[in-house]
């Protein structure tokens, strides 16, 4: 939501575009869930039903050097483990991260996420942590000359959660449909996977997020009509 403007405009324009769910950004202003209290967490989960919309999961994209700077550890936990316990309260959504590649961390983290009974989607390549899920993100893997749809197979039942977008012939994220992805392919891929949660419009770095935003909900829906965002 963070790259469609704050809230509550954010909720009002997902409405808009007919969608059923919701990405929160653990970054994004007035939404961030180490700065929400009980209160405040009631009051997000009460707008959601009033614009009839689900949380589909959580971003908590924290740089993975951050886990290994002693001045910045400790606060990296503390926002990926409100998040956990956020993504909890919404109904165990998956929280979507870069998993730190030092092995205690990351299982610290995974016994977290276990403890409150939350999916991890691990979106770091090409390793990937092995004791979480697969999140998979096709703008990363046209950039490794991968086939997305193939990389939906290859993680099989660890797949967590999937982001629509695609990067053009400069290597530029953008929308589908204005790229190098098979968008048919990949959203196939996706049903034949049985994912479990929502895919994520992933707009954060496009020239204009709102409108093209609409553009591929149209484009996404078109590929199998029978399905939805």
């Amino acid at each position: 939501m963070a790259a469609l403007g704050a809230a509550p405009s954010c909720f009002t324009l997902a409405v808009k575009f007919n969608i059923a769910g919701v990405q929160f950004d653990a970054s994004q202003p007035g939404l961030r869930p180490r700065e929400l209290d009980g209160g405040a967490r009631r009051d997000v989960a009460a707008t959601l039903r009033r614009h009839e919309l689900v949380a589909s999961g959580i971003d908590c994209f924290i740089p993975v050097e951050r886990f290994g700077q002693l001045d910045a550890v400790e606060r990296a936990m503390t926002a990926l483990f409100e998040s956990i316990a956020f993504a909890e309260f919404l109904g165990r959504v998956p929280v979507s991260l870069f998993m730190p590649h030092d092995a205690q961390l990351a299982n610290t983290i995974c016994l977290e996420a276990a403890r409150r009974g939350v999916l991890l989607a691990d979106f770091v390549r090409p390793q990937g942590c092995v004791q979480c899920g697969v999140g998979i993100d096709p703008a990363a893997i046209l950039l490794e000359q991968k086939n997305p749809a193939q990389e939906v197979s290859v993680a099989s039942d660890r797949l967590v959660a999937a982001r629509i977008n695609d990067i053009d012939q400069v290597g530029q994220r953008v929308s589908i449909g204005h790229g190098r992805l098979d968008a048919l392919a990949y959203r196939i891929a996706l049903e034949v996977s049985g994912l479990q949660s929502l895919p994520v419009i992933d707009c954060r770095s496009w020239r204009q997020p709102v409108e093209e935003s609409a553009q591929c909900v149209k484009l996404w829906n078109d590929l199998l009509p029978a399905g939805h965002l």
